[in-house]
């Protein structure tokens, strides 16, 4: 043990042997203690450095690090993880600003589209919705017509058919509430007249009963209007020339196709008001209407006429006129309910419903849509442009005004009267027939309503975040670093953070041979001179017990469950372990303690057994145990620094062997290492892991002896004796004041009776662990021991020597001393024989070459020839 002395005096090693058990503790020092958390975790231990036969003072002589250097390395890489976090903000800012950005925008055309498809929706369905009114008012007016004055109704009263000498009492009151429902401007009955059939009856019947008509300036001239305004019915029907003067009808259209000689006067109309000069107009003598006529005539079907100016509108507004048949019968049904199609009907009359198509357009979409465009084409070439914005239509002119730029987002629909299927057969056959389509589009109005500048905005605030986050870090990269240079001056100046860790003899030593240490102690380091090192935990015999069945081998354990204390000179790694430490100790103990100071666990000791204890049994383990040979001895004649230069790189090698064959470190004592497999995890080849661990760690002692040998610290003498045995094993963490690994059971004691009993040089394995070596066909391995031990409580045991054949020429230094002369002539020829076959077969220089089970087999020939290769 280390005194604060600089001298030494020589103690011999404090080991003591009992037949009964061992119980075995290593140090953990506590956080205040300054030394840390016991551990053997490669990570936080920093191999020492190989060491001459001088002192310890010779090798701090030099170092081989510069400290200027070191800064300015760890300045450039400051430099450089802060430009990466600063290109990293800004490229995260860049694509989180486009992402927010086309996500906005892309949500904001969603809505557009969506709103924009409803509306479509909204505007042909209202818009054929009302067509189809407007056709069943007529349809109605018309039936009703029949119903009262037809064929059949004539007959019934034992009248003569009155066509077309027809005229409708009380005409204005029913034909009021119609137009009502068709929304139209004007609804008249329209008696179908033949120039030399009835024209003249109909005239004089027309000014015999021109008094219900509903105005009595058409029976009697205002005197003080002028011609042709104050004309009356008895003028006859009447039409325009091409100059637009009112002219007495000559009953003769040219351009009609069908029906040259008919006439469609305008005969009772409502409202009366402003439509008085319409009556006895001949609707047949005007081109568009009398092509509508002419359909209506023929096929006996409504039909529209093509664009009309009304005389009533002062400005420009696009209206048509709707005419439907009144028949002179109904068509009667047969039992099943068909209608006879051989019943002929005669069209004696029309029903014509007035309007202007922005009435059909008009209180459709919500007050918040604005900005809809449509076009309505005409089959004849004209189209008339609108645009919609909430209830409210206007006319924007005359031809297709909407923008090309919204092509894209074009609907088309075609207004349609509800014909009979055979009926629309047969005008579609019509290439003449009026047809009208709205195409829908969307404006600039309509999409700025729902595709603003949200996107750029919300792109910039995301920007602005991003830079204030960065400015943020910056300004506390800033204050971090000025706090730490501010620590590390007070740490300098007071140097209460190494007084407190370690004794004032040692205080001095650490600050030359490790002041550069903290900046590597996060990483460990390949052994060489200069390098930074680190004190792998004292190791000492405690609390050693005898005469005990059940052995125990206690540790204390880090979060990886490893075992060890590793001080690393200066406060940063410290610091950055110090509440590691405190979580595991809380862990360990299984309560929530307070931490009422940062350097300060307080545990209320009542608690710690609130939970249940952490511990299993594991029924595959192989443990071993290891020994110097002549390690009292030679201690005794070496000063402390080189007993544990010798401790500390065997064992660092010895670490180095546990991590690449997973094996587990259960601590130290003294120059005794112990390790155990199928713990924590359990394997399967325990036992063969365990074994080739113990393999290379007898090859590692042997190097740094002669390692040693060289620098002149007298170690060829040494080498270590090895024992295994295998069994079942209780482990767990014993939660204390210091929380503690434990293994208990018979296992223990019987592997440390393994090594004891040993030799230097030599692996010794008992029965059980060489019946699982055989399990996995390396019976070749062992070797029976001649005599059998002695081990209290247990009686004679016979145990086996296991050498691997890769090993079989070797000799250790103690088989020098101890064997006889034929064993050494043996090793000799098995040598040569090896080499003489590495010659012929040159594979085998390189073991990778070959496989295991190959050169096993060599090996095995090798031995069982006895050297006679």
């Amino acid at each position: 043990m280390l005194t604060s002395s600089s001298s030494y005096t020589p103690k011999p090693k404090q080991r003591n042997h009992s037949s009964d058990g061992i119980n075995i503790s290593t140090f953990s020092a506590d956080d205040d203690g300054g030394g840390g958390n016991a551990s053997s975790n490669n990570n936080d231990i920093i191999p020492p450095p190989p060491r001459t036969r001088s002192s310890v003072a010779s090798s701090v002589k030099s170092t081989g690090s510069d400290p200027a250097e070191d800064q300015r390395r760890q300045d450039r890489k400051v430099c450089l993880l802060r430009g990466g976090v600063v290109i990293t903000l800004l490229t995260a800012t860049t694509i989180v600003a486009t992402l927010v950005g086309l996500y906005v925008k892309n949500d904001e055309h969603s809505n557009f589209q969506t709103q924009y498809d409803d509306s479509v929706s909204m505007v042909a369905e209202s818009f054929q919705n009302r067509i189809d009114i407007k056709y069943n008012t007529a349809k109605t007016f018309s039936a009703m017509i029949t119903s009262r004055y037809g064929n059949v109704a004539q007959a019934v009263i034992g009248e003569e058919p009155l066509w077309p000498n027809v005229t409708i009492p009380d005409f204005q009151e029913q034909a009021k509430a119609m137009l009502t429902i068709a929304d139209g401007r004007a609804i008249s009955f329209n008696p179908i007249i033949t120039q030399d059939v009835n024209r003249l009856e109909w005239e004089a019947h027309a000014t015999a009963t021109a008094e219900i008509l509903g105005d009595p300036l058409l029976v009697t001239p205002d005197p003080d209007t002028e011609w042709p305004d104050n004309r009356t019915v008895s003028f006859g029907i009447y039409s325009r020339d091409k100059d637009k003067n009112v002219i007495y009808d000559p009953g003769y259209a040219p351009n009609s196709t069908y029906y040259k000689d008919v006439m469609v006067p305008v005969w009772q109309i409502a409202p009366i008001e402003n439509n008085s000069k319409a009556i006895m107009f001949n609707l047949h003598s005007e081109t568009y209407r009398q092509q509508a006529l002419d359909h209506m005539l023929r096929f006996q079907v409504a039909d529209l006429t093509a664009f009309l100016q009304l005389v009533q509108d002062v400005d420009t507004r696009p209206s048509a006129i709707l005419f439907y048949p009144v028949f002179d019968v109904f068509r009667t049904k047969s039992e099943d309910g068909t209608v006879n199609p051989d019943q002929e009907q005669t069209v004696v009359g029309s029903i014509s419903i007035v309007f202007s198509w922005d009435m059909l357009l008009n209180d459709i979409l919500p007050s918040y849509i604005k900005g809809m465009i449509c076009v309505l084409h005409s089959s004849t070439g004209e189209s008339f442009s609108y645009h919609i914005s909430g209830d409210e239509v206007h006319l924007m002119g005359e031809g297709d005004l909407h923008d090309v730029n919204y092509d894209k987002y074009e609907h088309n629909f075609e207004a349609r009267l509800l014909l009979d299927e055979d009926v629309q057969d047969e005008i579609n056959s019509e290439i003449k027939f009026i047809v009208y389509t709205l195409s829908i589009y969307p404006s600039e109005e309509f999409e700025s309503e729902y595709v603003t500048n949200r996107a750029a905005i919300y792109a910039i605030g995301v920007v602005l975040i991003f830079l204030f986050t960065a400015g943020l870090f910056l300004l506390y990269d800033y204050l971090v670093e000025d706090r730490q240079q501010r620590t590390a001056r007070l740490a300098k100046l007071r140097g209460n953070i190494v007084d407190s860790m370690f004794p004032a003899a040692f205080r001095d030593r650490l600050y030359k041979v490790y002041g550069n240490a903290a900046d590597e102690s996060t990483s460990p380091a390949t052994p060489h001179m200069g390098s930074s090192a680190s004190i792998i935990g004292a190791s000492i015999p405690m609390d050693c017990e005898y005469g005990t069945e059940k052995s125990t081998i206690s540790g204390t354990v880090n979060s990886d469950g490893q075992e060890g204390a590793s001080l690393v000179p200066g406060g940063a790694k410290r610091r950055s372990t110090k509440l590691n430490l405190k979580k595991i100790d809380k862990f360990m103990k299984g309560v929530r303690s307070p931490m009422n100071d940062e350097n300060l666990l307080v545990v209320n000791p009542s608690d710690v057994l609130l939970d249940d204890p952490i511990a299993d049994l594991f029924p595959d383990t192989s443990i071993m145990f290891s020994d110097i040979v002549g390690f009292t001895k030679w201690s005794s004649e070496h000063s402390p620094a080189e007993v544990f230069q010798l401790l500390e790189q065997i064992f660092w090698e010895f670490d180095s062997l546990a991590s690449l064959h997973n094996v587990f470190k259960l601590g130290t004592i003294g120059d005794c290492y112990i390790a155990v497999t199928g713990i924590p995890d359990p394997i399967d080849d325990h036992a063969i892991v365990l074994t080739r661990f113990a393999f290379d760690a007898r090859d590692k002692v042997r190097e740094v002896c002669a390692r040693l040998e060289s620098e002149g610290l007298d170690t060829a003498k040494l080498d270590m004796r090895f024992g295994i045995h295998s069994g079942a094993t209780t482990a767990g963490i014993l939660r204390g004041t210091k929380s503690r690994f434990e293994l208990f059971g018979d296992t223990i004691n019987t592997a440390s009776r393994m090594e004891s009993t040993g030799i230097g040089g030599k692996i010794q394995v008992s029965e059980e662990t060489a019946e699982l070596i055989r399990l996995h066909s390396k019976s070749r391995w062992l070797t029976k021991r001649d005599t059998k031990i002695f081990a209290k409580g247990k009686g004679e045991l016979q145990t086996y020597w296991v050498e691997p054949e890769r090993a079989a020429s070797r000799v250790s230094f103690s088989e020098k001393r101890n064997d006889n002369a034929a064993s050494d002539e043996h090793g000799e020829i098995l040598r040569r024989g090896l080499k003489g076959i590495s010659a012929d077969h040159p594979s085998l220089e390189d073991k990778e070459k070959v496989t295991d089970d190959e050169f096993e087999e060599f090996m095995s020939i090798a031995m069982e020839s006895d050297g006679k290769l």
